[in-house]
């Protein structure tokens, strides 16, 4: 079964080996191509602004986008981690959002069986209420309705919550 989620953050990771490990795993599921692009349901995501993977920064960048099961592995690629923020939102079956940060358990040399992460849930509702964007009850509002109110609560949260780039990143102009 598929779980979709939206996700965009960074990963810096203590040694290059780490951040080998993670961008193999992604290459594996499918999200990231033998070149290294970010790929969705098949399709490269045209980013144009940085480079994804930074070999030099040891970072990983994921590009905001609707993924499937990536949301599921975010833990995983903690591991190695020194800094990064992942941020991730659904509406499949669910209307959540969390915030993922590594622990200072995840840079250690060798994997650790202990939490690597701390995750942050989000009411996305409380969310939505404290944002100004009143809450539509599913059972009251026409399907179309609640989906592109979900949608907006959903974009809301990334537009707050979503990180900036790294600064070494965000300097890069690749267009």
């Amino acid at each position: 079964m598929s779980f979709y989620a939206t996700v965009a953050g960074y990963i810096q990771y203590r040694t290059l080996a780490f951040l080998e490990a993670a961008v193999g795993r992604l290459q594996t599921g499918g999200w990231l191509d033998d070149c290294q692009h970010w790929r969705v349901d098949g399709r490269v995501i045209e980013h144009g602004r940085v480079e994804m993977i930074d070999t030099d920064q040891l970072v990983l960048v994921i590009p905001p986008g609707l993924y499937r099961n990536l949301a599921r592995i975010t833990t995983r690629l903690f591991v190695g981690a020194t800094d990064g923020v992942v941020v991730i939102s659904s509406t499949d079956g669910c209307f959540d959002g969390w915030i993922e940060r590594p622990l200072p358990a995840a840079a250690e040399p060798t994997p650790s069986t202990d939490a690597i992460t701390s995750i942050d849930a989000v009411d996305l509702e409380a969310f939505a209420r404290e944002s100004g964007l009143d809450v539509k009850r599913f059972e009251r509002t026409p399907p179309d309705e609640y989906a592109a109110w979900q949608d907006q609560v959903c974009l809301a949260f990334h537009d707050t919550f979503d990180p900036p780039f790294p600064p070494d990143l965000a300097d890069q102009n690749l267009d």
